[in-house]
């Protein structure tokens, strides 16, 4: 029995031996995915040498011993090295890291899809800041608006959107004459037409749906990185209708699961599946023009990174 709580100090060789009859893939779909490349793999063992973090590891072993084929395993620092944090990683035959592609494809919608950088508000919090630093020298005209760790998130959204000074104007106006009944429905500047949001999770549940309740036709955006502290899918109600690039397939992947540890987790495991099916085609010369990873569609080809397809996506828990 393999243990999968792992210290591993010195090199580690882990063979797992697999004796089922070969299958050949299914030729009658357009791509090929994990289980047509495990046929494959039933005769062919795979050879992986890798230095990781121990949590890392944990991922690693875990997303080999789903599947049924034969592989040798090793870590130790001589080792193809991996980022700790999956998602800024630059995988094995990957082009780009997962939230690099997210960013070049939200940001390329965003600013192709609306007539001027001025439609766009950008809201981020400290944790993002010197992304949105970046951002501001490459779409200067864009509106900023820094959230302080200090500010009430509804006092915030008033703010930005311009309620506050249409409701200090009917207050005054009461303060001005009590007797007079006035019928008062803050309306917001409107002067954007689309908001993206840099934030962490614990941030974005509580000021997307604030937002939310003042533009319901205002179309939000982000990465995944706003969802991440989710530990369910029923997590992602506060997110409802946001557009985050994403594979079309990820949220029916994410509800399929049983138990989910929390979607950070999710997305580290099917990091490391990734990694480990594109290890297994170029090992296997087992070149496709489309192949269904975790993380997006894309073509493999020989002597060429991998370059994910995503798409916009709307979080619809009703899909």
């Amino acid at each position: 029995m393999i243990k999968l709580s792992l210290t591993f100090n010195l090199t580690v060789l882990i063979t797992v031996i697999s004796g089922c009859t070969t299958t050949l893939p299914d030729d009658t779909k357009d791509f090929v995915d994990i289980n047509d490349i495990s046929m494959v793999l039933e005769a062919n063992k795979l050879n992986l040498n890798y230095s990781l973090s121990n949590e890392n590891k944990e991922y690693f072993i875990s997303a080999l011993l789903k599947e049924d084929y034969q592989f040798d395993v090793k870590f130790n620092k001589n080792g193809k090295k991996l980022n700790s944090n999956l998602l800024e990683s630059n995988l094995s035959f990957f082009c780009n890291s997962y939230i690099e592609d997210q960013r070049s494809l939200l940001n390329s919608r965003l600013y192709t899809e609306v007539d001027n950088q001025e439609d766009i508000l950008v809201i981020y919090s400290e944790k993002f800041k010197s992304r949105a630093d970046k951002l501001k020298l490459e779409k200067p005209n864009s509106k900023f608006y820094f959230l302080d760790r200090k500010s009430s998130h509804e006092s915030f959204a008033q703010a930005v959107i311009g309620f506050d000074s249409s409701i200090q104007r009917f207050d005054d106006l009461k303060r001005n004459d009590k007797t007079i009944a006035i019928k008062h429905s803050p309306r917001e500047k409107k002067d954007f037409k689309k908001i993206y949001f840099l934030a962490e999770y614990n941030i974005g549940k509580s000021l997307v749906p604030i937002f939310r309740s003042y533009l319901i036709d205002t179309e939000f955006y982000s990465t995944i990185e706003i969802l991440l502290g989710a530990s369910s899918i029923k997590e992602l109600n506060d997110f409802e209708n946001i557009i985050i690039p994403v594979p079309s397939y990820f949220l029916n992947n994410l509800s399929s699961k049983i138990i989910v540890k929390s979607l950070k987790d999710e997305i580290n495991q099917e990091l490391i599946e990734d990694l480990i099916l594109a290890e297994s085609i170029h090992q296997n010369n087992f070149y496709r023009k489309k192949v269904k990873f975790n993380s997006g569609m894309a073509s493999v080809n020989k002597g060429q990174c991998i370059k994910r397809e995503l798409s916009m996506i709307k979080v619809d828990l009703n899909y």
